[in-house]
């Protein structure tokens, strides 16, 4: 008990709060523009792959300037550079008139998942250089409970502002939703994590010297650098993985409820559950799990896990095994494995830590997620089920144990 309360002690400091504060701003702008980001793929479904591949190109395209940007700047400078550009960005949004093309919206929309990927990436990029190694593993699950507290209050904040600031339609047809004041919250939230990222930055007394290198070195450490790979490898088939079991849960949630407005009602109740379960977990437990259990058992454990999801699919496929998968699957990627996969970060070389790791968790998250899906559409028009199907993926499964327990080979070199 007394080992417990002193990890639970150390896990709390000014850094720590302030950190976490940071991160529940940069969240907290993300999941504000979330549910918009959702409304517009539904309203234009019929193009999700044109807008999907849109995305995959935007982001390479994205990674090669941000670490060309990375190689000229330090931290300080990385982090005000990044997300002004985001904020600018937004600002052109807000008076651009979304009713003049469709390509507005689309553009928004790629836009949107772009800016997902990187505004988190970059906060840990800045985590993992202010926080090395044992630093890491004491106060990134804190730090991660500001980021679920900010995705709590941005899920708030998009419904507070999509139910009170609608726009009336001239014609008498239904509400139309006014994007420029969601982007407007967005913009005031990103500023107040830039704020404090700042400030976190200045107290630490981060390195002032630029990083160097090229534009190329994400790209070239895949080449060159087997932890890089296997990182990358892991992300990739993590967010193959977890895009089989949404598309697998949707089906199951689609058969079990048809009413549309129940469904919605059900996913808000499982957002909250996976928030407050989280949020638990993150503050009381999770630097005393990755102190006892190990990086190497947790990474491990993500393809055990997926093994006995894709089993219950296959032999139990109903609405409440969906539910509590879905939950269990969440909690342990936000309050065990993340973490613990930028405590990996943090070990690397600092060019690997600038660039590496927004390769990964930006282009590779984003080509799993792709891949995810075209998997599950092979075995559209066959005979086999579609609880069978995650079946199949089950070698993957096991493949990302492999990869899990030589990357926490990382931790020891």
């Amino acid at each position: 008990m007394s080992e417990y309360l002193n990890t639970l002690k150390q896990s709390f400091s000014k850094d720590s709060f302030l950190a976490s504060l940071f991160f529940f701003f940069v969240l907290s702008s993300w999941y504000t523009l979330r549910p918009l980001r959702n409304e517009l793929a539904v309203q234009d479904i019929d193009n999700i792959s044109l807008l999907l591949a849109m995305v995959g190109i935007g982001m390479l395209f994205a990674n090669l300037i941000y670490s060309w940007i990375a190689s000229r700047t330090n931290l300080k400078q990385l982090i005000v550079f990044c997300y002004l550009f985001l904020a600018s960005n937004l600002v052109i949004f807000i008076n651009l008139d979304f009713s003049s093309s469709e390509w507005v919206g689309r553009s928004f929309y790629v836009w949107c998942n772009i800016y997902s990927f990187f505004v988190v990436a970059i906060f840990w990029v800045v985590s993992i250089n202010l926080f090395r190694e044992n630093k890491a593993k004491q106060y990134f699950g804190f730090i991660s409970f500001g980021g679920t507290l900010g995705a709590a209050f941005g899920s708030r904040l998009s419904k507070y502002i999509a139910n009170n600031f609608s726009i009336s339609s001239i014609d008498g047809g239904p509400e139309e939703i006014n994007i420029s004041i969601f982007a407007f919250f967005t913009l005031g939230l990103l500023v107040a994590g830039l704020l404090i990222g700042l400030y976190c930055i200045n107290r630490l007394k981060s390195e002032k010297i630029a990083l160097g290198g090229s534009a190329q070195d994400a790209f070239r450490h895949l080449f060159n650098s087997a932890d890089v790979r296997q990182l990358a490898f892991y992300m990739f088939l993590f967010t193959s993985l977890m895009t089989i079991h949404w598309i697998t849960s949707a089906i199951i949630f689609e058969k079990a409820i048809e009413n549309s407005v129940e469904r919605v009602s059900l996913f808000a109740d499982i957002e909250l559950t996976v928030s407050l379960i989280a949020g638990f977990t993150q503050i009381f437990l999770t630097s005393y799990v990755v102190k006892k259990v190990g990086i190497k058992f947790i990474l491990f454990s993500y393809g055990v896990i997926f093994l006995i999801v894709f089993i219950i699919y296959a032999f139990a496929p109903l609405l409440i095994s969906a539910i509590l998968i879905t939950i269990l699957l969440r909690v342990f990627e936000y309050s065990v494995n993340k973490p613990s996969r930028e405590i990996v970060f943090s070990h690397l070389s600092k060019n690997k830590r600038y660039k590496s790791s927004v390769l990964v968790d930006t282009l590779f998250a984003r080509l799993g997620d792709f891949s995810g899906s075209i998997f599950l559409g092979l075995f559209k028009g066959t005979q086999i089920a579609f609880s069978i199907a995650p079946l199949m993926a089950i070698p993957f499964a096991l493949t990302i144990s492999i990869i899990g327990s030589r990357i926490s080979k990382i931790l020891k070199s």
